[in-house]
């Protein structure tokens, strides 16, 4: 976008992220900020092109504030001021005390302009939260979330004992949703009484993972099981009774698996 000479003459000076010493302009609403290029240029291959030395007469865009750089409509400049905030964060690597809705922000933009980094940092962020499965699950997706951090997520809702509800699924949207019913199916026999469909004897929390990773390409046997998800789904079911000899049961290949049995048998 063209900055008009109306809207450069109104800005106003952001308070917080008008660094004398910078040398990136940009213009985002009526608020001007003046920060450093190094992190733009360095993480982003958007800002990357558009910071390249202008040709021969004509003045490099974001140069001053006569020639900045003038941001999308839709980014407000309390959103932008949420990314500064990830590079001139006066804590360094602590980021402690950030709300859910502001990590979501950040993601956003980091997502928009490719920010490989931050959009990283923002999904480590998001992982400590209290934010629900399938909201996680949900903006991850729709943040195009390097897959190996869905892994653990789509692990957790094929390995417990109900179905999506109506409402998660809907959340989910119809692609995940049904990714997770065919894993699901993958994994287990029809559903038992009461609508719970627990999984099979012998089956290992690995075997949960390596379903999803194929489901969602991603490499067999490259995702760590997060220690949050506690003891295997076998090892539940042996602590419940359901072996005689107390030991634990043999992990399966998932082409043992029976996908479309009737008595929760395992295939021969």
């Amino acid at each position: 976008m063209t900055p008009s000479n109306h809207s450069i003459r109104n800005f106003k000076q952001h308070e917080n992220y008008y660094f004398t010493a910078g040398d990136l302009h940009v213009l985002v609403g009526n608020t001007m900020f003046r920060i450093h290029s190094y992190f733009f240029a360095r993480e982003s291959p958007i800002f990357n092109k558009r910071l390249n030395p202008a040709s021969p007469g004509h003045v490099r865009e974001g140069s001053a504030d006569s020639s900045p750089i003038m941001l999308e409509e839709d980014v407000k400049p309390q959103d932008f001021e949420k990314l500064l905030w990830v590079f001139y964060n006066p804590r360094y690597s602590l980021y402690d005390g950030v709300s859910i809705e502001d990590w979501r922000t950040i993601l956003n933009l980091a997502d928009k302009w490719s920010f490989a980094e931050v959009k990283e940092l923002a999904v480590r962020e998001l992982h400590k939260t209290e934010l629900d499965l399938v909201q996680k699950m949900a903006l991850y997706e729709k943040y195009k979330v390097d897959p190996k951090h869905l892994v653990p997520l789509y692990a957790e809702l094929c390995q417990r004992d109900t179905p999506l509800t109506f409402e998660e699924s809907t959340i989910l949207g119809l692609k995940a949703s049904h990714l997770v019913a065919v894993t699901r199916e993958k994994l287990r026999s029809l559903p038992s009484n009461g609508g719970k469909s627990p999984l099979p004897e012998g089956l290992e929390l690995q075997d949960v993972f390596r379903a999803v990773e194929e489901e969602l390409s991603v490499e067999v046997g490259t995702t760590t099981v997060p220690s949050s998800l506690g003891t295997s789904p076998s090892s539940q079911s042996l602590a419940n009774g359901h072996a005689s000899n107390g030991s634990k049961g043999p992990r399966l290949p998932l082409s043992k698996i029976k996908t479309n049995g009737t008595n929760g048998t395992k295939a021969k």
